[in-house]
């Protein structure tokens, strides 16, 4: 989580244009306009369009205040030592859902563009075996939350189930 908010931070640090200025950017161009969102090299092109390079951060409040802060924050790493440097992942065997695909009928791509991209309606999703330690970072998209709901996940598991032959109706034998 250290790692997430420094990047965020230095991110911040980096803007070149005003939050409305990147905001219409996104909502324009990256939901619903004429790119499509894993257009990389757009992508790329957007992100040097909207921030400053990373060794050429200008000179502002906003920067020296980090500066004071990653200051604090070295001094308290070292203050406490190792004890803060060990790994914590998820136990148990991993069964990650990686979406594989989207509907691309008009009902979905409406949902999409009226949710801006935040709607995970119509994806679709392969199961794959995962180690634990591949968990030590926190991937940010724009279905973050939806993907991780508990309705949309027992979907998920009751449909990869089905395909696998497996009875998900309550009252099954295996549930005696």
């Amino acid at each position: 989580m250290e790692r997430l908010r420094d990047e965020v931070l230095h991110l911040i640090a980096r803007v070149r244009l005003s939050k409305y200025e990147i905001a219409q950017r996104i909502f324009w161009h990256g939901v619903c306009g004429d790119v499509e969102l894993g257009d990389l090299d757009f992508l790329i092109q957007q992100n040097e369009d909207m921030l400053h390079p990373p060794n050429d951060v200008p000179d502002s409040d906003f920067a020296r205040e980090l500066a004071r802060f990653e200051t604090m924050q070295r001094e308290r790493r070292s203050s406490r030592g190792t004890a803060r440097s060990v790994g914590l992942y998820p136990p148990g065997n991993i069964t990650h859902l990686v979406k594989t695909g989207q509907s691309k009928d008009c009902l979905h791509g409406c949902v999409g563009c009226i949710t801006c991209g935040a709607s995970n309606v119509g994806s679709e999703y392969t199961p794959i075996q995962k180690e634990n330690d591949d968990f030590n970072e926190i991937e940010i998209s724009p279905t973050l939350w939806t993907d991780h709901f508990p309705n949309r996940v027992c979907v998920e598991m009751e449909r990869i189930a089905e395909s696998f032959g497996i009875d998900t109706t309550l009252g099954s034998p295996r549930d005696c």
